[in-house]
């Protein structure tokens, strides 16, 4: 595990770290690198922080002072029109699906015996 300063720990939690993220920087597969006109930038090429933002590919994310939102801007509104069209759905219940399934298959479903 890597020390992380605590000012440094500031930038990350800022760029969408949590606090529990740190415990992954192990200086190979999840680092970070700080530049004083820049801000911070970290390596992880496999997303096991919680950072969302786009990752390039060498693993680096933008710096923090270039406040890179590209994911968030695209995904942000694709997550709420997916959950729109969730609500507007109805979804089938237990009956429903175990009729279905009988139909189907023509076999007893677990549902039938409760």
């Amino acid at each position: 595990m890597m020390d992380i300063k605590e000012e440094h720990k500031a930038l990350l939690r800022g760029m969408g770290l949590e606090d529990e993220d740190f415990a992954l920087f192990d200086g190979k597969w999840v680092n970070y690198e700080i530049d004083p006109e820049k801000g911070a930038r970290i390596y992880d090429p496999y997303y096991r922080t919680h950072y969302n933002e786009y990752i390039g590919i060498d693993g680096w994310s933008a710096w923090s002072s270039e406040n890179d939102t590209f994911m968030t801007d695209i995904l942000k509104p694709a997550w709420e029109e997916a959950e729109r069209r969730m609500a507007a759905s109805p979804r089938p219940g237990d009956k429903e699906i175990a009729d279905a399934l009988r139909a189907k298959f023509g076999a007893k479903t677990e549902a039938d015996e409760q």
